[in-house]
């Protein structure tokens, strides 16, 4: 919270004429991402795939360029 604060801060040029800009900040009962899990897919964690790849050393047929 603080390096967040932190990095807020540094963000805005002072005016001591015109005050300072005040920062509102809400606290939720869960975590953001919380809110954004979506099902997982086919049964499988979003991690899945990448825990196979650790194992086997090998990557899925269907994967791209990108994906490698």
């Amino acid at each position: 919270m603080v390096d967040a604060l932190a990095t807020l801060s540094s963000m805005f040029e002072l005016n001591h004429e015109d005050g300072l800009p005040m920062i509102k900040m809400k606290s939720h009962e869960y975590p953001i991402y919380f809110h954004f899990m979506e099902e997982e897919l086919h049964g499988k964690p979003w991690y899945f795939d990448i825990k196979q790849y650790l194992k086997s050393q090998k990557y899925l047929e269907t994967a791209t360029k990108n994906d490698k």
